[in-house]
């Protein structure tokens, strides 16, 4: 029996086949690997080729599977499926070859190419070349073949790199290289991202060794067993389960000396990491506890909805032994069920109109001569006494304001006290608690009484830019500082739910040198991904440890058509546009979403959709999978964590987006320019769960946004 490796680029050929090809190919991939030689399958040497290791055999009459033999190992490589005429021609212009300079596996398309270029005016005078101040050694040492510094040094802008990407005749590694040159990264910044550790010395003909590291293990799996096999084909449709970037992998893999910070843009792959991450450590961490005393990861989110499709999606990756070592819940869920457990009586206040009632009963102990809106006490509890564990006037007093937007004396503190004070006995009468309030009584019922401490060996925190300061430092208590223990991801450009910016350093966790971030937009083409930055343009966004975030060499590998932005005059208008759009695209409706601000929208526009005959299916808390035939509709921050094909971010109108009531309530400017930030990520994350099309649609006046 021989080893066989799949190549990303096989899966993503494979998918272009019927269903009944793709099973064809993948019983033939089978008996290849129990028997190469076996006569039904043609197996044969592809001369005068580019490279003489290319092979190719039928998986039926007219598909044929590209390989790659490393004959001395037994190993052989897949790397494109197609009907007879297309696999010919992919193969006659690639090579695959073990990188000389960082030993890593590589397949990249071989021509003659007269004009490398965009050519400039006549009569302008040349452009520089976009490597020019790069020397052929660096570039070779970031990967370039050397077939290919011909053409990079014909480079003159950056479509010219995308092209050369596009065509596939830069390798992945070495692309990412470039593009990090190209958008002012020093050779060292560039260099230390795609070659972490260079190899010793590259033997060019051992592949084995090739395989094994991680840049090659970002586009290549190997199987070099039957039940490997099926486990990879079966793999195949979701890439992310079994390929992942070398920057992932380093974070996913192996013991980290303490708590572990990753940020990244959307769509690039920081759920995905903190899977693995789970995965790894149920099986290395917590599989090898004692006996008896066997420990946990707990993975933990902000949202439910989140928690749910994470708990789902670890099923895809995860033995069943492994399973059973990882707890998924959101926050809340684990803190009202830990209090529960010690006989906690009160409930959490979750009722928005609730919550208005009882603000307003406490504003009456407002001082008549004090004039401040009801909107300022509850920003002022929201962002200076709860974050800041205020229980007392004294300690109000001394209270750090920073980022508050209206100035407030020692003698006002003292005035406006009262209300806060109300405030709180109202909840404790009621038997109620803010989520901050449980997350501060579990904490201390920790730190008091460490055997009710679960026994856990790691938490896992996803959508960390959503956890406000009392959460961190529950989280802290959770489990004891040392290898292994926390590991935090999230992006500050995507909070969206008002909560105050974390100093993790402030609540005990200690980062410093351990802290990553992933460039790579995996989901998003990158026509969409710009313009979901632009509506974050001058908006700063902190790292969630008190430094300033950035998507300097955020980039996505896909490319596609730039969003549509129309208006229309009516809602009726922008249903029946939403629905030829998907009809004139090829588009399902199962996998499309149509994104409104609020629920009224949503249900409005649901209304109108399902006049025209297009029945469609509401994402909530409960929903599950959208049946075929049916349009999914969701309001802005139920999307989140979700993707499609196509999104309709619609009903993007004046007074919608940003929505007027929230922007118009802040009691300050500082609080108005926190909320309208707020707004934007909404229509960041929105913009970013598309994968192919993304569409701006709105009717009357459009957002000024746009």
């Amino acid at each position: 029996m021989v080893s066989v490796a799949f190549s990303d680029k096989y899966f993503d050929s494979l998918l272009k086949l019927t269903p009944n090809e793709q099973s064809q190919a993948n019983k033939a991939v089978m008996l290849f690997q129990q028997d190469p030689q076996h006569g039904g399958l043609h197996y044969e040497k592809l001369t005068a080729f580019k490279d003489s290791k290319l092979r190719s055999i039928r998986a039926n009459q007219d598909v044929r599977i590209i390989l790659a033999a490393a004959e001395k190992e037994d190993l052989y490589l897949m790397l494109y499926v197609a009907h007879h005429e297309p696999a010919y021609t992919w193969a006659a212009k690639r090579k695959l070859e073990i990188n000389p300079n960082t030993g890593s596996l590589q397949v990249f398309t071989v021509e003659e190419r007269r004009e490398e270029a965009t050519p400039a005016p006549p009569s302008a005078p040349e452009r520089p070349g976009l490597f020019d101040t790069i020397r052929d050694r660096q570039l070779l040492q970031l990967g370039v073949p050397e077939e290919a510094l011909g053409l990079v040094r014909s480079m003159r802008i950056e479509a010219d790199l995308e092209t050369a990407h596009l065509n596939e005749q830069i390798p992945a590694d070495a692309y990412e290289g470039l593009f990090m040159l190209m958008a002012g990264a020093s050779f060292e910044e560039a260099y230390g991202e795609v070659v972490p550790a260079a190899p010793e010395a590259v033997d060019t003909e051992d592949f084995g060794s090739a395989l094994a590291r991680p840049e090659s293990r970002a586009h290549f799996t190997v199987a070099d067993n039957e039940q490997a096999l099926q486990d990879v084909l079966n793999q195949s449709i979701e890439k992310w389960r079994v390929f992942l970037h070398p920057a992932q992998r380093r974070l996913a893999e192996g013991r980290k000396n303490g708590p572990v910070r990753v940020l990244g843009g959307a769509g690039t792959g920081k759920t995905v990491v903190a899977m693995h991450r789970a995965k790894w450590l149920a099986e290395q961490v917590a599989g090898s506890s004692t006996p008896g005393q066997e420990q946990k990861v707990l993975f933990t989110t902000f949202t439910r909805n989140l928690a749910a499709d994470i708990k789902q999606n670890l099923h895809k990756i995860c033995s069943s032994q492994a399973l059973e070592r990882i707890d998924v819940m959101n926050l809340d869920a684990w803190v009202v069920s830990f209090l529960k457990k010690q006989g906690y009586d009160y409930g959490l206040l979750m009722d928005a109109q609730q919550q208005k009632r009882l603000w307003e009963e406490a504003y009456s102990e407002k001082p008549a001569a004090i004039d401040l809106g009801l909107a300022f006490f509850q920003e002022e509890w929201a962002r200076v006494i709860q974050p800041q564990s205020i229980g007392s006037l004294d300690d109000y007093k001394k209270a750090s304001r920073i980022g508050r937007g209206t100035r407030l004396n020692r003698q006002q503190r003292v005035e406006i006290w009262p209300v806060f004070e109300r405030f709180r006995h109202i909840l404790a009468s009621n038997y109620l608690k803010e989520t901050d309030d449980a997350y501060r009584d579990a904490r201390q019922l920790l730190e008091t009484n460490p055997e009710l401490r679960p026994n856990l060996c790691s938490v896992i925190v996803d959508e960390a830019q959503d956890m406000g300061s009392q959460a961190f430092m529950l989280l802290r208590a959770l489990v004891p500082p040392g290898p292994n223990d926390l590991f935090i991801v999230g992006d500050g450009h995507q909070r969206i739910y008002g909560k105050n910016k974390v100093v993790l350093g402030q609540c005990g966790i200690d980062i410093r040198g351990r802290s990553a971030r992933l460039k790579v937009n995996y989901r998003t083409t990158d026509e969409t991904r710009k313009l979901a930055v632009s509506i974050l343009e001058g908006v700063e966004v902190d790292d969630l440890d008190g430094g300033q975030d950035s998507q300097q060499f955020y980039h996505s590998l896909m490319h596609g058509p730039v969003p549509e932005v129309r208006c229309f005059d009516s809602l009726d208008e922008q249903a029946q546009a939403i629905l030829e759009a998907m009809q004139g695209n090829g588009l399902a409706p199962e996998a499309c979403c149509v994104i409104a601000r609020t629920r009224r929208e949503v249900g409005e526009l649901k209304a109108a959709l399902e006049s025209r005959q297009q029945p469609c299916h509401q994402l909530d808390g409960r929903s599950a999978a959208t049946p075929d035939g049916e349009l999914n509709l969701a309001t802005m921050h139920r999307v989140k964590g979700l993707e499609f094909d196509a999104v309709f971010v619609a009903s993007v109108n004046r007074g919608l987006v940003p929505l007027a009531p929230v922007i118009q309530s802040a009691a300050d400017a500082v609080t108005r320019r926190q909320r309208e930030n707020e707004e934007r990520a909404l229509l960041y994350v929105s913009l970013t769960r598309a994968r192919k099309l993304a569409f701006v649609y709105g009717y009357g006046q459009m957002s000024e946004w746009f």
